[in-house]
């Protein structure tokens, strides 16, 4: 359990980090961003409270028909599926569309992109979800508290047995001593 537990917290501590550094820039660790859904233009695929994963991409040309990206649109970051690319000889341009719009979205160009999903939450939605309830808190907390309460014990365990060991020393040396 501390294996999951102990690199999300350090996840969140660094990301918490990057956005008060930085706010104008979504913090990311190793070029990935984390966001949470909060509307239902991308159901059924993604639901309300899904954590999704985006990456940047490294090629503009890598962007496809049917991926779904994460772009800038005013002071919102949206999520939705490329529907259509309009290429002409200086600039593309992207269309998007919720998965459950009817509509399309206006225009979008490469400097709005902010990346393409590359992984949907899943098991990390529940985990994710949870911490920022009292309840997930509070069980960081004892868990933590729990994980460095064992690493003490070890420790003083540790300074025990060189103690013990001292003293058999100590009481070898005095029983050769004897002898003399």
């Amino acid at each position: 359990l501390y294996i999951i537990i102990i690199p999300i917290i350090i996840y969140d501590i660094v990301l918490i980090f990057q956005s008060i550094v930085k706010p104008d820039i979504t913090p990311s660790i190793f070029g990935i961003k984390t966001f949470t859904i909060i509307s239902r233009s991308m159901e059924p695929t993604f639901n309300i409270d899904d954590v999704i994963f985006v990456k940047k991409y490294n090629n503009i040309n890598e962007l496809q028909k049917g991926d779904i990206i994460s772009f800038r649109q005013g002071g919102d970051i949206i999520t939705h599926r490329i529907y259509k690319i309009e290429k002409n000889k200086t600039e593309i341009m992207f269309i998007t569309k919720g998965d459950a719009n009817n509509a399309e979205d206006a225009k979008i160009d490469k400097s709005q992109i902010v990346g393409k999903v590359i992984i949907i939450g899943g098991v990390l939605n529940t985990i994710t979800n949870y911490k920022y309830t009292l309840v997930g808190a509070l069980l960081a907390v004892y868990l933590l508290s729990c994980y460095f309460e064992k690493d003490d014990e070890k420790k003083k365990k540790g300074k025990k047995k060189e103690v013990e060991n001292a003293e058999e020393i100590e009481v070898e040396d005095k029983d050769s001593l004897k002898g003399i």
